[in-house]
């Protein structure tokens, strides 16, 4: 997640650690105009209005566009507002999804990606909830058994997925929540989902492929060098 404050943050164009510079700021909806021309700009004192802000990499110098939705909030009990970051959302570059490794099942990696795209629209609990399928299909893969997602998780305390019972069991309660009860978590919690998901398919797909492949070669070298078994 890029996340830009205080002027700092990771650069979506090179990938690095950076401050930025403020290019533009201007404020696109419920008016239209420029920040800095007068006290008139300053922000609404109620509702909610949405600023477009341009700033450039001091590392790399290229331009990032990001949006932010803001709203007055009320605090001290009502007896006063503040403002508040609602939701900042990347414009330019667009993120790319995020991807699992290649040797991750395909119906996987669809829930996965589409998960992703949620996330990064800000669609929490659409993401919440296609994160929760992502892990449900992957369970499936492993060959648990059980009535309910519950069941089947617990069904894999027995084999090689055992560590990672508690993650997925997040990840179910995550996808429960958002869809049951409307809980919308924040973009920090879903994100780590994200990520126990991605550290769970390395275990169990990446690691071993990259295993066998390292058997095949030694069994090749010994076959052609004439060594047998």
């Amino acid at each position: 997640m890029v996340i830009f404050e205080n002027d700092t943050g990771v650069c979506p164009n090179c990938d690095l650690g950076s401050a930025f510079q403020q290019q533009e700021h201007v404020r696109i909806w419920p008016q239209h105009y420029r920040y800095g021309w007068g006290s008139h700009n300053s922000p609404p004192q109620e509702g909610v209005w949405i600023d477009l802000t341009t700033i450039s990499c001091l590392h790399c110098s290229k331009t990032v566009v990001y949006r932010d939705q803001f709203a007055r909030v009320p605090v001290d009990d009502g007896a006063k507002t503040e403002r508040r970051l609602i939701h900042r959302t990347l414009v330019y570059p667009a993120l790319s999804p995020r991807e699992l490794n290649k040797v991750v099942p395909e119906a996987i990696h669809s829930f996965f990606r589409e998960a992703s795209l949620c996330e990064q629209t800000g669609a929490l609990r659409g993401a919440s909830v296609l994160y929760r399928a992502a892990v449900e299909e992957l369970i499936k893969d492993q060959g648990a058994t059980g009535s309910t997602l519950y069941a089947r998780i617990e069904d894999l305390k027995s084999g090689p997925a055992a560590d990672l019972v508690d993650d997925f069991h997040e990840a179910r309660m995550l996808g429960n929540d958002s869809i049951h009860d409307g809980l919308v978590y924040t973009a920090e919690e879903v994100e780590d989902i994200a990520n126990l998901i991605d550290e769970a398919t390395v275990v169990l797909y990446v690691q071993p492929a990259e295993r066998k492949r390292l058997r095949q070669s030694r069994q090749y070298r010994r076959t052609k060098n004439g060594t047998g078994a």
